[in-house]
């Protein structure tokens, strides 16, 4: 009976933990110096994920789409690279969040 309840306590005490990493990501934002690149340069992104909370989640995993991908190419740090001259835009995801399109256009 004492190690049933014993257990139960560290359950509850586990699932009731307050650790502010493990709010969920609410919102995702990207940002960058400029909109325009050229056909073969590059332009690093820089992105931020906030918590339900408003808090930015420091290493919080970010994944990166462009498209179209016939003008624009990102990597998986968010380095952009203009592919073909046209617009484009990026999206960020992280957690169940997904940043609105960051449009760029590349001459």
């Amino acid at each position: 009976m004492r190690r049933a309840a014993l257990l139960a306590a560290t359950i509850l005490l586990t699932a009731c933990s307050s650790d502010p990493t493990s709010a969920p990501i609410l919102t995702v934002v990207i940002t960058a110096p400029k909109r325009t690149i050229a056909v073969g340069e590059s332009l690093q992104l820089t992105t931020i994920a906030r918590d339900v909370n408003g808090l930015t989640v420091p290493n919080a995993t970010i994944t990166y789409t462009a498209s179209p991908t016939s003008v624009l190419n990102v990597n998986e740090s968010g380095l952009v690279t203009g592919v073909a001259a046209g617009t484009g835009s990026i999206t960020a995801k992280s957690g169940n969040a997904t940043s609105p399109p960051f449009p760029l256009t590349v001459n």
